[in-house]
């Protein structure tokens, strides 16, 4: 992958679309630490928008400042043609979502307080409501109390709350976290349905394969900078990389590593990642052999997903 590559999306990528989101030099220091560092990102309406990073790698505080909850040290959100901070309530009228676990009264139904929170922003109709509880899948508990809901249950709930005034942009920070399988896989369609009816979504999250699964654009962020940012299926690796899997990594290591050099040789759980032209892997196999090791697997490039790319990513960011 050249280093040209690498480098952050600008903020005309959206072409003829509309910039539904963007953010200017965003920077946000929390005395000596610098928990987001001059970030510039374009979302375009339409956009299922994956904001990918490890925890602690400045997502929430991002959100965070999307909304207005933070003040940036220096640099701007702009939603449509309102800055925040300083155009915030304008802003707002555009945005839905949600920072961290959505909130509600355990004592009160669904639907009432879905009624509630509508009324604070101006007031909803009741076929309103009806419309984002069985968009979500909740229109069968919608009577019973939250009190009674599920983890699941409630992160759709909090969905039905981001889409009740019809925002331009919707924003869910990490929505399946503490789900199980089943949960996380429901609110990943629900997600995926939004997308299919053109809700532009923004979506925090340190899961890959959900990004993999439900967006088309993304931005990985690490350490408060963004990465790289473009297309999801631009994202995955294209330089020429195998995982090998041999009878002895440790022997296999300081071969490769003859051949190839140590900085193109990290591991991945069990395997060997190599940084490896197409011509040279027969070479490797080869070499493998000749000084007794056995070569069990080899996982081509086309083979690997989009978390290869984000562990190369943030250990090159990490280097610098």
């Amino acid at each position: 992958m050249s280093e040209s590559s690498l480098l952050p999306t600008r903020l005309d990528s959206c072409g003829e679309q509309t910039v539904v989101l963007s953010a200017h030099a965003l920077t946000k220091d929390f005395g000596r630490l610098r928990a987001v560092d001059h970030l510039d990102l374009a979302v375009c309406r339409g956009d299922v928008f994956g904001f990918l990073g490890p925890n602690g790698a400045g997502k929430t505080t991002t959100i965070r400042l999307i909304f207005g909850l933070l003040y940036p040290t220096t640099g701007y959100v702009q939603v449509l043609d309102h800055r925040v901070p300083d155009q915030r309530q304008e802003a707002l009228r555009h945005l839905g979502g949600f920072v961290d676990d959505p909130t509600f009264y355990n004592n009160m139904t669904a639907r009432r307080n879905l009624r509630l929170f509508g009324e604070m922003r101006g007031g909803v109709s009741e076929e309103r409501i009806t419309e984002v509880l069985e968009l979500v899948g909740l229109a069968g508990r919608a009577d019973s109390k939250v009190g009674s809901y599920s983890h699941g249950m409630r992160q759709r709930l909090g969905i039905a709350l981001a889409l009740l005034h019809r925002p331009e942009l919707v924003i869910l920070d990490e929505p399946t976290s503490g789900l199980d399988p089943q949960g996380m896989k429901d609110v990943r369609e629900l997600i995926r349905e939004l997308g299919h009816q053109g809700t532009t979504v923004f979506l925090s999250s340190h899961l890959l394969h959900e990004v993999e699964l439900v967006c088309n654009r993304a931005a990985i962020m690490n350490k408060g900078r963004v990465v790289v940012q473009g297309p999801v299926s631009t994202l995955r690796p294209v330089s020429s990389t195998v995982k090998v899997l041999t009878a002895d990594q440790s022997k296999a290591r300081e071969t490769l590593s003859s051949l190839f050099g140590a900085g193109n040789i990290r591991e991945d759980e069990e395997y060997l990642v190599v940084q490896a032209d197409d011509e040279l892997v027969p070479e490797m196999v080869r070499r493998l052999v000749a000084d007794d090791i056995d070569v069990k697997a080899l996982v081509p490039a086309f083979d690997q997903s989009l978390e290869d790319m984000f562990l190369e990513l943030t250990a090159r960011s990490e280097d610098k």
